[in-house]
């Protein structure tokens, strides 16, 4: 059988490439719709280098309907989109909006390595998933900057990794959304109370119809200002792409 693999390239190619290979995936949930093989095998380039979106600014961030309790330190909710299904963790959920299709505005860091071909190229089509995240618990959850941590895979994804996205933040801002969801000059620890609110979008390269596996995890902050890996939670739902 052959391996696939992905390629992550830094900017400076002229340098070279350095690879690390990495194995082993995450064990999908009993209600996931699927796992990614074990055979795939992915090489990362550059620590720094990253797939997910950059953080967009205030500025074009959706408003809120009105169906949620938004945080006070929480960019404004927005419920665009078509709501394709709800994740449910210990002590919180999470609904999942396809919010718009757009095209890819850079070739992706992702290179498939038998193949050579980029996985995202400039002009592919992507998708914007937003994720509001609520409180359903009684007590309040003290988080950091990472907020949560969502992970979107089609379910016959090859590769490990994760997907390709546009690391661009002008798509966001185009459609009123945010992959930070924290107002500008806000600081840590942010608090979400019982049954309120706070949304965090993200993009990936887009099929229609497909399958696709979304992982949150939510760390919460200690008092020591570190993240309190005894208390996170992932929770996961399988859902089908528009």
């Amino acid at each position: 059988m052959r391996l696939n693999h992905v390629m992550k390239i830094s900017g400076i190619a002229a340098a070279g490439l350095l690879a690390l290979t990495a194995c082993g995936g995450a064990t999908a949930s009993p209600t996931t719709g699927g796992s990614e093989p074990s055979s795939s095998s992915s090489v990362a380039a550059s620590p720094s280098a990253s797939a997910s979106p950059s953080a967009a600014s205030s500025e074009g961030a959706g408003t809120s309907s009105g169906s949620y309790k938004t945080a006070a330190w929480a960019l404004p909710i927005s419920e665009a989109g078509d709501k394709l299904g709800t994740i449910k963790g210990e002590s919180f959920s999470v609904d999942v909006y396809q919010v718009a299709t757009d095209v890819a505005s850079k070739d992706s860091m992702f290179v498939d390595k038998d193949t050579k071909e980029n996985l995202l190229k400039k002009g592919d089509p992507v998708v914007y998933m937003n994720y509001v995240v609520t409180n359903t618990s009684s007590a309040e959850i003290p988080l950091s900057h990472s907020l949560i941590t969502p992970n979107a895979k089609y379910t016959d994804w090859k590769y490990l990794g994760g997907m390709p996205s546009d690391s661009s933040s002008d798509g966001y801002k185009k459609h009123g959304l945010s992959s930070s969801g924290v107002k500008l000059k806000e600081k840590d620890p942010f608090v979400l109370k019982p049954g309120e609110s706070f949304n965090i979008a993200e993009n990936f390269a887009y099929t229609a119809g497909k399958e696709t596996e979304i992982k949150v995890t939510m760390t919460p902050q200690g008092a020591d200002g570190d993240l309190d890996h005894d208390k996170k939670e992932t929770a996961e739902t399988t859902v089908t792409l528009k």
